[in-house]
This record gives C-alpha cells, structure tokens and sequence, in this order.
C-alpha cells in the first residue's frame, strides 16, 4: 500500500494539449512521471503519451536512479514520433529516485524553501532525436511538498509567490492554485501545464475515549 498522495492537473492553453502526466502505484512505490511534448514540430502529443506507457512498462525492471536515466535513453531510441521532455520521481518509503531530460522540473518545497531535483538536468536533445542525454537524481525520503510540473509553470511561476501559497493552501487545491498563479489577467494561459503533486499521506490520530 501506497505511503503517498497525489493531486493532479493538466492545463491546455489552446484548443489541444501536449502535456501528459500519470501517477502509477507498485505496492510502496508511487511513480510520477511528467512529460511535455515538443510543440512546432508535430506529434508532441504522441510522444509524451508515449513517454507515459513506456515508463509504466519499464516500471517493475527498475529500481535505481541510473536505471531510470538508462530507460529514458531508450526511450529516446524508440519514439516513433515527435519529441517531449521527462521528469520520473520514483517514490518510496526511504527515499526517492529518478531521471528526467528537457525542461520540465522537479522541485522539493519545504519550510519556505525550495530545492530543485532537477537542477543538473540536460535541456535539449528531447526524447526522440536520438541524442537525449537524461540525468538521474536521487534524495532521501520525502520531507516536505514534491511538485512535478512542465514549463508552462515552472517557466513563468515566482517563486516568492509560490511559497506561501504552498504554505496556505489545501494539499489537494494546490495544483489548481499553481495554474492560477500564472495565468494571463485575461484567464488565458502563456503554455499547456501538467502538474503533480506529492506529499507523504498524513497520520490520522484515532481520537482517544476518556472515562468519566
């Protein structure tokens, strides 16, 4: 059984939306997968569902950062059509582990800071040309909000406004009020937005019973 929750939002900004997001559960693990397919080139969409499926495949061979990079790069190998980012974030109960590639991110938020996974990944080659260059990444167990979005919020989002919304909000309106923070005054949106977030499943204390 899972030790996590998720809350999840897929934002388009015109009439299609490239940006695909899962969530996969493998008894304690909970994998989030992120991935954004390339616009202006065709098939994005195609290549992000891609990316989604063959993660959710790879998922019980892999049990290491390293494997997750390795499984991007051949991925990389066979997407037929079009290109897209990547960011997994494999969940578990005594730390996390992942890969990603382009720019979508990965960020840990804690006590008003915030600490970026995927600081040192490798923006371009995509997933699909053949030449990616995916980076693993890997932390202890999960302290804190995990938030896993593509660029069409990480590229335009503040961070001193996202901290003490993330401190105020319901964990399950958070990415909701994610997509609100930057929209456009006219509502629209600057790119579609797929967003994830994680965080450690709450201890429900049962209440105790007094004898009077």
């Amino acid at each position: 059984m899972s030790h996590f929750e998720t809350t999840i939002l897929v934002e388009a900004y015109r009439q299609w939306c490239e940006d695909r997001v899962a969530v996969f559960e493998a008894g304690e693990r909970t994998v989030i997968v992120v991935a954004d397919g390339a616009g202006g080139i065709g098939a994005g969409d195609i290549a992000a569902e891609a990316v989604l499926r063959e993660v959710e495949a790879a998922l019980p061979h892999v049990h290491s950062a390293d494997q997750w990079a390795d499984t991007l790069r051949q991925i990389d190998c066979r997407l037929s059509q079009g290109e897209s980012t990547a960011v997994v974030v494999d969940i578990r109960p005594y730390g996390l582990a992942g890969a990603s590639v382009g720019d979508s991110e990965a960020w840990i938020i804690k006590d008003g800071n915030t600490s970026a996974l995927t600081v040192n990944q490798i923006r371009k080659p995509l997933l699909g040309s053949g030449n990616a260059s995916p980076v693993s990444f890997m932390q202890g167990k999960l302290d804190g909000l995990l938030l896993v979005a593509t660029d069409g919020f990480f590229s335009y989002v503040k961070p001193s406004d996202l901290l003490p919304m993330i401190a105020q909000a319901d964990f399950f309106s958070i990415p909701r009020k994610c997509v609100e923070m930057v929209q456009l005054p006219s509502g629209e949106l600057w790119d579609d937005i797929g967003i994830v977030a994680a965080r450690v499943k709450p201890q429900h204390r049962t209440r105790e019973r007094y004898t009077i």
